[in-house]
């Protein structure tokens, strides 16, 4: 999990449309994508990421009315160096998420990171060979909405004691209609020592 991940990806946040599964979005007017205004400094992001011997574990979680919810077990999570372009990034995301306007990276801040999975059900994660210095820890995880509908489904009748139908009521039946959503979950993490082991809870 200490190697460096580059991949051909188009965008960080393209890769968070795919995940998230907006099925809709190609239907949907392309979006404004909103870049950090701090200049990618490549040479930075490659020394933060040069192999050191700390140790960044935790799990990853978040809660919904009363409920927690974690990633399931492989599912992907990131680190990438927490340059000020990446700091600028993690702002920009707090109010450009969805609509008009998406906070994105570029190609070349995407490609330095540690791609990791969470190694059990409860959200563990590890990320080795750290040096010193802040990191951008981001995953997502599912959890569950719901939502109720009522459906006509015949006619309850009332009578009087003469046996006549004085008045009628429609019945309903009542379906409840749950479904899957994802969360983008992430936290900033720091490192201040070699060897060190740094224990964190990534959760909203």
């Amino acid at each position: 999990m200490s190697a460096l991940q580059r991949t051909t990806r188009q965008t960080f946040l393209c890769s968070l449309l795919l995940i998230a599964g907006l099925s809709g979005a190609l239907a949907q007017k392309t979006p404004e994508f909103v870049y950090p205004a701090t200049p990618f400094n490549e040479a930075e992001a490659a020394k933060q990421m040069e192999e050191g011997t700390a140790t960044i574990a935790g799990i990853a979680k978040i809660k919904k009315k009363g409920r927690t919810y974690f990633p399931w077990q492989k599912d992907q999570i990131n680190l990438f160096p927490a340059t000020a372009y990446i700091m600028e990034f993690a702002e920009l995301k707090k109010k450009y998420t969805k609509g008009k306007k998406i906070a994105t990276i570029t190609n070349d801040a995407f490609t330095y990171r540690i791609e990791g999975r969470t190694t059990d059900d409860r959200g563990s994660f590890e990320f080795r060979n750290l040096k010193p210095g802040k990191y951008y820890i981001v995953t997502w995880i599912d959890y569950e909405k719901q939502y109720e509908t009522k459906e006509r489904t015949g006619t309850d009748y009332a009578f009087n004691q003469y046996g006549n139908m004085v008045a009628s009521y429609p019945t309903y039946t009542y379906y409840t209609h749950k479904y899957t959503v994802e969360m983008e979950v992430s936290g900033i993490v720091e490192v201040k020592a070699d060897g060190e082991k740094v224990t964190v809870v990534i959760t909203n």
